[in-house]
């Protein structure tokens, strides 16, 4: 069995670096503002949570830029990435002004602003949002669906993006 240790003697870059070992798709987290401008966060933190209601949940962390915008917002849409989409994932994943530009996104019937050409697109509520640690968990009740089912999904792994291959 490999070195295990008590929580207490856990080295935080050490916990990232496992938890890396984890792959998992990656999606934009989008809202728009009261003058129709587009706001994204790069989030493989995004997970499905219930099917009745059907709720999904992501985290952001408290110190982002956009914390409090993505905290208090009513709606929010979750595009899950293609693999060809790592540019705006970058973007988006930057501190700092993360508006996506006019080409990066379209809008919903329901006014959100989701990823163009992104796997697949959820339109959602706020259910609930609640902290945990440095980071907050926002839960959201699904309103709308969208897929491609014939695009590759972009990946995350060990830190960096990757291809998830059959």
């Amino acid at each position: 069995m490999q070195d295990s240790r008590s929580v207490g003697q856990v080295d935080p870059a050490e916990f990232r670096s496992v938890m890396g070992l984890f792959s998992t798709g990656v999606c934009i987290v989008s809202m728009g503002s009261a003058d129709k401008k587009p706001s994204g966060i790069t989030a493989n933190s995004f997970v499905s949570v219930s099917l009745d209601p059907m709720l999904v949940c992501w985290s952001i962390q408290n110190s982002s830029s956009q914390f409090d915008a993505f905290a208090e917002a009513n709606d929010f849409a979750i595009s899950i990435l293609g693999e060809d989409q790592q540019d705006i994932a970058r973007r988006c994943a930057s501190r700092g002004d993360t508006q996506l530009q006019a080409d990066d996104f379209v809008w919903t019937g329901s006014g959100l602003p989701v990823v163009a050409g992104a796997l697949g697109q959820i339109e959602c509520r706020q259910w609930s949002v609640y902290p945990a640690g440095d980071h907050t968990m926002i839960f959201g009740e699904v309103t709308s669906l969208n897929a491609q089912h014939d695009l590759r999904p972009l990946g995350f792994f060990g830190g960096r993006f990757c291809r998830i291959v059959d």
